[in-house]
């Protein structure tokens, strides 16, 4: 469960500066990694999300921890007024995920490979 959980656990520590990991913030979590899973996934008797869904279950995660780190007292960066309901942190959240774009650093087409 810990590729499930950790990268949205961090993704909410390091949005709202989170000061400390709570029990609350981790059962917060195992909460959000459950409610992730579709229909489907449970009628298949899975225990985890698909792989496949990793980002957005890490999203569902850190939108969790970030709400309970609020009530806990924790966060340092956001504020209630700045995120007045779910929707509005879940739109924050999503705008700070780290989204990998690779650029080649060489065009392919100016290349050329030699074999011995």
């Amino acid at each position: 469960n810990n590729m499930y959980i950790f990268p949205g656990v961090g993704l909410a520590a390091s949005v709202a500066g989170v000061q400390q990991i709570t029990d609350g913030m981790l059962y917060a979590a195992a909460v959000a990694c459950v409610d992730a899973m579709t229909p489907e996934e449970v009628a298949d008797g899975r225990t985890f999300p698909d792989i496949s869904r990793i980002r957005q279950v890490s999203h569902t995660v850190a939108c969790n921890v970030i709400e309970k780190a609020m009530m806990e007292g924790v966060g340092t960066k956001l504020t209630k007024k700045q995120l007045p309901d779910r929707a509005a942190l879940e739109s924050f959240v999503r705008r700070k995920m780290y989204y990998p774009g690779y650029v080649p650093l060489v065009d392919p087409s100016q290349v050329s490979v030699t074999r011995r």
